[in-house]
């Protein structure tokens, strides 16, 4: 990563993790390439797909830059980017998903106006039979926030790549889910973020989709609040009672919901019953004073 003073037109790296599907790889590239943001690099890591790739480096050739990598996971492939980058940004595209032509230079324009280190806005999904936005601050006002909504969309994060240099952030490699959401929490209490109420980036919904497991939210919530616990000074006395209520119900409810079943109908039917009460109580937790700094 470059620690140089951004240009007037900063250049983006967008990390693109690849391991199936080669046609949505296309598309997600596609939509990179649609930028009316011209300042840009996308960096594709195969993290050890078994698919072939030639006819796809020949559609895009010095377009792309492309690394092969064994297989880590995402985090894995995402930090191997991260240090393949050149930009003063960091801008993160899963190879299923989309972004809208004009995310980029939307996006770094309200950072550059305000001078965020970082920064998310709000998402549709598609795949589904209707395209749903979700406002994920909850229909709060476009600011500079010091506190993360719970389902920041990783394709809507635009990162200054010094900020994660200087401050050691990275995604980490050892936590199975919520890889991402660790690397928010962390980031925030560094530096606020710039909540941007627009969507500019599509997010496509399938039956294999991690975000819409039961089972895997009863662990990602348990395993996430732990390591913050652990790598967060203060993290456990700034969250309320009703988040810590929310966090003991999933972590009874995942004795009863286990990772190795999550692709188990059964299994899946009796987590979403163990997880609504959390869920619920997540909700209420999140509607209280997030404060702004606009």
């Amino acid at each position: 990563m470059t620690n140089e003073a951004p240009n007037k037109t900063p250049l983006v790296s967008v990390i693109i993790p690849f391991y199936n599907n080669v046609s949505w790889l296309c598309e997600a590239v596609d939509s990179v390439l649609s930028q009316k943001y011209t300042e840009r690099e996308i960096i594709v890591v195969n993290d050890g797909s078994s698919e072939k790739i030639a006819v796809f480096l020949k559609k895009y050739g010095d377009r792309i830059r492309y690394f092969e990598k064994e297989n880590g996971g995402p985090a894995s492939a995402r930090n191997y980017g991260i240090k393949h980058s050149n930009g003063e940004y960091i801008a993160f595209l899963d190879s299923d998903d989309l972004w809208t032509p004009d995310k980029l230079s939307v996006q770094i324009d309200e950072m550059l106006k305000s001078g965020s280190k970082w920064s998310y806005t709000d998402y549709e999904t598609f795949g589904v039979n209707v395209q749903v936005s979700y406002k994920r601050m909850l229909n709060a006002p476009k600011g500079i926030y010091t506190r993360t909504s719970p389902y920041i969309g990783t394709p809507t994060v635009i990162i200054e790549s010094r900020f994660l240099s200087e401050n050691n952030l990275l995604f980490d490699e050892c936590l199975r889910y919520g890889q991402d959401s660790f690397l928010w929490e962390k980031a925030i209490h560094i530096s606020p973020v710039l909540y941007i109420p627009v969507s500019l980036s599509k997010v496509r919904m399938r039956g294999k989709n991690a975000g819409r497991s039961a089972i895997v939210q009863l662990n990602a919530r348990v395993e996430i609040y732990d390591k913050c616990v652990e790598k967060i000074p203060g993290y456990k006395s700034e969250k309320t009672a009703l988040y810590k209520l929310a966090v003991s119900l999933c972590r009874f409810g995942r004795i009863f919901a286990k990772k190795e079943f999550k692709n188990n109908r059964f299994f899946e039917l009796i987590a979403k019953v163990l997880f609504l009460t959390p869920y619920i109580l997540f909700k209420i937790d999140s509607k209280r004073t997030v404060y702004s700094r606009c």
